[in-house]
Order: C-alpha cells, then sequence, then structure tokens
C-alpha cells in the first residue's frame, strides 16, 4: 500500500527554468500533486546526496540531462528519463511545453493509481 506520494525529483542539465517548470505543473494539477510530489533542482551536476536520498526518481528531462545523471545513487533512488521540449520551447511556446509536461505527469500519477488500486485489490477482505 502507498503510504506517501512519491518523490520526484527533475533536473535538467543546466538551470534553463524546465525543472521549475515541471514543479509549478505538478503542483497546479490536483490529480498529479495527489499522486506525486515534484522539486526541482538548477542543474543535474549540482544535485546534493540529501536530493538522491529524498528521491524515488530522479527525472532528466531530457538526453543531455539524462546523460549528466550521477551514477552514485542511493538504491532507493531510480532513474526516469522524459524526452520535454527544449527551454526554447517553454519561452516561445509554453503551451507546448506545458502540454508535453503535463501528459508525463498524469501518465507516471496513472500509473501510480493503478498501482494503488491493485495492491488495494490483494488485501484480504476483512472477517
Amino acid at each position: 500500500m502507498f503510504k506517501r506520494r512519491a518523490r520526484l525529483l527533475v533536473a535538467a542539465a543546466g538551470d534553463d527554468g524546465r525543472a521549475d517548470r515541471v514543479a509549478e505543473l505538478a503542483a497546479q494539477d490536483r490529480d498529479v500533486a495527489e499522486w506525486l510530489e515534484v522539486r526541482p533542482r538548477p542543474a543535474m551536476g549540482e544535485l546534493a546526496r540529501e536530493d538522491l536520498e529524498w528521491a524515488d526518481l530522479l527525472v532528466a528531462v531530457d538526453a543531455e540531462a539524462a546523460e549528466a545523471m550521477p551514477a552514485g545513487r542511493p538504491p532507493g533512488c531510480r532513474p526516469k528519463y522524459w524526452q520535454l521540449p527544449p527551454a526554447s520551447v517553454l519561452h516561445d511556446d509554453p503551451a507546448t511545453f506545458d502540454e508535453a509536461t503535463l501528459s508525463a505527469l498524469t501518465c507516471m500519477a496513472g500509473g501510480m493509481r493503478m498501482l494503488a488500486r491493485m495492491d488495494a485489490e490483494d488485501q484480504p477482505e476483512p472477517q
């Protein structure tokens, strides 16, 4: 049974604003916020050990961020890779960036919801 929201640590390769926007969108969507706690970090290379110990998932927003992921993650911090639009899209066409981001977030929250439902079905019936 899930006792808390999944903790996502989100970072790009550099501080380009995308990780902050992912966290903003996650907090604004009630269904996503019910299942996910999202913390942005300015850059993948600047992650502290405490960040990694907090996170269930370390989310790279693109291939460059995925390459910069630290190898020495704690066992409970799994890597996740999203192919979000580049930072230029965030600034030039924010609706496109937001749509791609919300799609990734709602997909993850939906997966959490499904796992929780399956977990509840596995619980024995009270006698």
